[in-house]
């Protein structure tokens, strides 16, 4: 007979599986989309810092555009 703890145990578990693949998922989907995976983090990521960096460059250099002298 399996006591009542076992299952307890075992739907906690299963929860945290749950939690780490769904987590994973919205990772992946993230990247995917091109859109910054490290959005939800709190600090310390590498990846959010050269994201973050890599836009302001390219905010700062723009594209420029050629004058036209016709008018």
């Amino acid at each position: 007979m399996i006591h009542w703890q076992e299952w307890v145990v075992g739907a906690l578990v299963t929860l945290c599986v749950a939690r780490i693949v769904y987590e994973a998922y919205l990772f992946f989907r993230r990247a995917g989309e091109k859109r910054n995976p490290c959005d939800s983090c709190a600090s310390g990521c590498a990846l959010k810092d050269i994201m973050a960096e890599k836009q302001h460059e390219c905010a700062q250099h723009g594209t420029k555009r050629k004058k036209n002298c016709c008018g």
